[in-house]
C-alpha cells in the first residue's frame, strides 16, 4: 500500500472517531417521513440523503485494514462495529454539508493547496514511476542470454541516413533467417566495438543479463523474443538492433561469496606447480577446520578482499564477475560449501558460499528499485512517452510561424540567451503560441519555464527552439492530466474525498466542540462533580531530580545528602543560589516507566542515584517517598474532564443526527461481506458522500 495513500486514509479513520458538530439552528429540522419498507438487499445502512451499500462497506473496511484479503479474515462483530462507526461518519459529513461549511472560502483554499501538493506526484507515481518499478521487479526475476547486432544511428538522424541504416540491418536479418551464423555477422558488421573484442560482447554475445542492465528498448525486445529466434528490427537511442536469444530462465538467487586467491608468479610450468603447491597448503588448512576468513587474511593474494577475509559481497547471476568464478560460485548449493580450486587469468581461486539471499516482495524491494531506477534513463523516456500520449489524446497545436518570427532562428546563442535570461518585449510575451485541448499558452509562460528548466544548447537554432517548446508542452500536458485526476482516477478521487471530509469535520469540531467544551467551565465543573470518583491519583513515588551540565556538581550534591543534609535544604540551596548552575524538578511516578526515573523508583525512600548521563548533561535523583492515593482537584483533572465531556457531547450529537436523518442499520446483511468479488462501482462509492 502506498505511503501517500496510508497517510491520507488515516485522516478518514481519525475523523470517524471525532466529534462532528451540528450547529443548532444552522439549518432547519427536516420534516421527512421515515421509510417503512426495507431497502434493496445490497443496502446495509441508509439515511435521508444517502445509503451505504455492501460494496461501499467492503471498500471502506478493506481500506482500513490493508486490503480485501485481510478483511475477509475478520469477524462479523468487527464488520458490524465498523459499519456503525462508518454510518456515524457519513451522518457527520452530511450534517456538516447541510450547515454550509463546505462552502467556506478558507477551507476551499486549504483543500486546493493540498491537492496542488499531492496531485502531480500522485499522477507521476501511478502512471510513470510505479509501472517502471514493477516492470523492473518482474524482469529481475529472470535472466536472458543474448547476442546482438547494432547499426548505429543518431537520434536526430536525417531521413536518408535512417533509411540507409534500416536497409543494412534488414539485410543482416535476412541473412540470419537464411542460416548465416549470427555471431559471424555480428563480428563482421556490428558497430558495437565489443563485437570485435575478445571479452564480453565478442561476436555480439552479451551473456546473461537481467532487468536494468540494458536500455529499456533493448531489454523489452530481448525478454520477449523466444529462445533460438532472432528479433524483429527495433530502434534504441544507439541505433537499430537485432537480438538473438540463446537462453531465458529464472534468475538464481543472489549469493554472497568469499575467495582465497593464489597467483601464478611467472609463466613457466614450475611457476604453475609452485602456485598449486600453495593452493594445496591452503586447502589442507581449511580441511583441518581453520576459519576461512582467517586463512584468507593470511594467505590470499587478492589484497583488495584479503583484508575482509576474502569477502566479495553479494553477486548477482548477471553481474560482471569473471568466468569461471561466476559459474563455479553459482554451482555451490549450500551455505558453507567450498569449491575445488578454479583457474582464472588472475590465478587459482577457492570460493566459499557465505549466504544465499531469498527473493523479496515488490513492496520490500521498492526502495532498492527506486534507487536503481534513478540511475537509469528510462524514467525520462517514459515521462516523454506519457506526455506524448496526453498531447495526442487531447490534441495539441503549435503556431510554428509565430514562433519562428519571434526567435532568431539563425543563431542558437541568441535562442539560448532568450530561453535562459528572457528579454522578449512585453508586447510579445502575451502572444498565444500553442494549445493542448482547451488550454492555451503564451510566450511569457514558455520563457518563464525555460528560465527555470535549462534547455541544452544546440547548433541548430530551430531544433533548439522546438526542443524547448516540446519540453514546455510535455510539462503542460501533465498539468492537463492532473486537472482531470478526480474524473479519471477513482482512487485519487477517494483520497481527496477523505481529506475534504476530514478537514470539514475538523473545522466543525475545532470551532464548536473543542472550544465550547473547554470554555464551558460551568458544565465542566458540573460534570467533574458528578463523576469525581473517576478522577484520582494512585499511590505515586515522588522523585526529586537535580540536573546539571557537569557531573562534578552533582557528585558534590550527593556527598551533601550522604552527610545528612535534607532534600529540602538541598532544594533551597539550588533555588536561592543561581551560581550553582543546577535545576531541580519533582516527578511523580506510578510505576516503571522505561525511563531514567526507574533508577530512583526502585530505591529506598531517602536514597539517591549517582550522577547519570541525561539529555546532554547529568541527573541525580532522590527517592522522596510515596505520596498516597488521593482525589484530583478540578484543576488537576481538567484535561481528562474536557476529554470525557467531549465524548458526552459526541454521543448526544450522534443520537440527534440518527434521529434527524432517520438513520437505519441492517447489520445482519454483513454475513455476506467479502463473499463475492466487488462490482465496478465499489471503488468509486466513497466519492458519492
Amino acid at each position: 500500500m502506498r505511503t501517500h495513500r496510508n497517510v491520507h486514509r488515516s485522516i478518514l479513520l481519525t475523523f470517524t472517531g471525532l466529534i462532528a458538530l451540528l450547529l443548532v439552528g444552522c439549518s432547519g429540522p427536516r420534516e421527512m417521513t421515515p421509510p417503512t419498507n426495507d431497502p434493496p438487499s445490497d443496502v446495509v445502512a441508509l439515511f435521508d440523503g444517502g445509503v451505504v451499500t455492501l460494496d461501499e462497506f467492503e471498500t471502506q473496511y478493506a481500506r482500513s485494514v490493508g486490503g480485501r484479503a485481510a478483511a475477509a479474515d475478520d469477524s462479523l462483530s468487527e464488520y458490524q462495529d465498523f459499519l456503525k462507526r462508518y454510518l456515524d461518519f457519513r451522518l457527520k459529513v452530511q450534517a456538516a454539508k447541510d450547515a454550509g461549511l463546505d462552502r467556506d472560502s478558507s477551507l476551499q483554499t486549504e483543500i486546493a493547496r493540498y491537492r496542488n501538493q499531492l496531485a502531480r506526484p500522485y499522477l507521476l507515481e501511478q502512471r510513470v514511476t510505479d509501472p517502471l518499478l514493477r516492470d523492473l521487479y518482474e524482469k529481475r526475476k529472470e535472466v536472458v542470454d543474448a547476442s546482438h547486432i547494432l547499426i548505429r544511428l543518431a537520434p536526430n538522424a536525417s531521413p536518408e541516413d535512417t533509411l540507409e541504416a534500416y536497409r543494412r540491418i534488414a539485410a543482416l536479418r535476412d541473412s540470419v533467417l537464411q542460416g548465416v551464423d549470427f555471431g559471424a555477422l555480428a563480428y563482421r558488421h556490428s558497430e558495437d566495438p565489443s563485437a570485435q573484442s575478445n571479452g564480453l560482447g565478442a561476436r555480439g554475445r552479451l551473456g546473461y543479463f537481467s532487468g536494468g542492465r540494458m536500455v529499456k528498448a533493448f531489454e523489452d525486445v530481448a525478454f520477449k523474443t523466444p529462445v533460438g529466434q532472432v528479433s524483429e528490427i527495433f530502434r534504441s537511442p544507439y541505433g537499430y538492433h537485432l537480438v538473438y536469444v540463446h537462453d531465458h530462465k529464472a534468475k538464481p538467487n543472489d549469493i554472497r561469496i568469499a575467495h582465497i586467491m593464489i597467483r601464478i608468479k611467472g609463466n613457466t610450468a614450475a611457476d604453475t606447480l609452485a602456485a598449486l603447491a600453495r593452493v594445496d597448503s591452503v586447502r589442507a588448512l581449511l580441511a583441518e577446520g581453520r576459519d576461512f576468513a582467517e586463512v584468507a587474511k593470511e594467505y590470499s593474494e587478492d589484497m583488495g578482499s584479503a583484508r575482509a577475509g576474502g569477502d566479495l559481497g553479494f553477486v548477482s547471476y548477471d553481474s560482471r564477475l569473471i568466468e569461471p568464478l561466476k559459474s563455479t560460485a553459482f554451482a555451490l548449493e549450500h551455505v558453507g560449501d567450498l569449491s575445488e580450486p578454479v583457474l582464472s587469468r588472475f590465478g587459482y581461486h577457492i570460493i566459499k558460499l557465505v549466504e544465499i539471499r531469498e527473493p523479496r516482495s515488490f513492496e520490500a524491494s521498492k526502495e532498492d528499485l527506486k534507487a536503481a531506477l534513478a540511475r537509469l534513463p528510462r524514467s525520462t523516456e517514459s515521462m516523454r512517452k506519457f506526455a506524448a500520449q496526453i498531447r495526442e489524446r487531447e490534441g495539441d497545436r503549435l503556431d510554428t510561424a509565430l514562433v519562428y518570427s519571434v526567435f532568431d532562428t539563425t543563431s542558437s546563442d541568441s535562442v539560448f540567451v532568450v530561453f535562459s535570461r528572457g528579454g522578449l518585449p512585453d508586447s510579445l510575451l502575451a502572444l498565444k503560441f500553442a494549445s493542448i485541448g482547451d488550454s492555451t499558452y503564451t510566450l511569457g509562460e514558455l520563457i518563464a519555464f525555460t528560465q527555470k528548466n535549462t534547455v541544452p544548447r544546440q547548433q541548430d537554432a530551430r531544433k533548439m527552439v522546438l526542443q524547448g517548446i516540446n519540453t514546455f508542452l510535455d510539462d503542460r500536458a501533465v498539468d492537463v492530466e492532473v486537472s482531470k485526476l478526480e474524473e479519471r482516477d477513482p482512487d485519487f478521487r477517494a483520497t481527496m474525498d477523505e481529506f475534504r471530509n476530514g478537514l470539514l469535520l475538523f473545522r466543525l469540531m475545532e470551532d464548536s466542540v473543542w472550544t465550547a467544551a473547554a470554555q464551558d467551565s460551568a458544565a465542566l465543573r458540573s460534570y467533574y462533580e458528578a463523576h469525581a470518583e473517576k478522577y484520582r491519583f494512585p499511590d505515586r513515588t515522588r522523585i526529586i531530580s537535580f540536573y546539571s551540565a557537569s557531573d562534578s556538581l552533582l557528585n558534590a550534591l550527593g556527598a551533601q545528602l550522604d552527610a545528612g543534609m535534607s532534600v529540602a535544604d538541598v532544594e533551597a540551596s539550588v533555588l536561592f543560589d543561581p551560581d550553582h548552575n543546577l535545576s531541580v524538578d519533582t516527578t511523580f511516578v506510578e510505576g516503571p516507566t522505561n525511563s531514567v526515573f526507574d533508577q530512583a523508583f526502585d530505591l529506598e525512600p531517602g536514597a539517591h542515584t549517582n550522577a547519570v548521563p541525561y539529555t546532554k548533561g547529568f541527573i541525580l535523583m532522590v527517592n522522596d517517598g510515596v505520596e498516597p492515593a488521593r482525589a484530583k482537584s478540578f484543576e488537576e483533572a481538567q484535561a481528562e474532564v474536557i476529554n470525557d465531556y467531549q465524548k458526552v457531547l459526541e454521543d448526544r450529537l450522534l443520537a440527534r443526527l440518527h434521529q434527524r436523518y432517520h438513520a437505519r442499520l441492517f447489520p445482519e446483511r454483513l454475513t455476506r461481506a467479502f463473499q463475492h468479488e466487488p462490482t465496478d462501482s465499489a471503488s468509486s462509492a466513497s466519492s458519492t458522500q
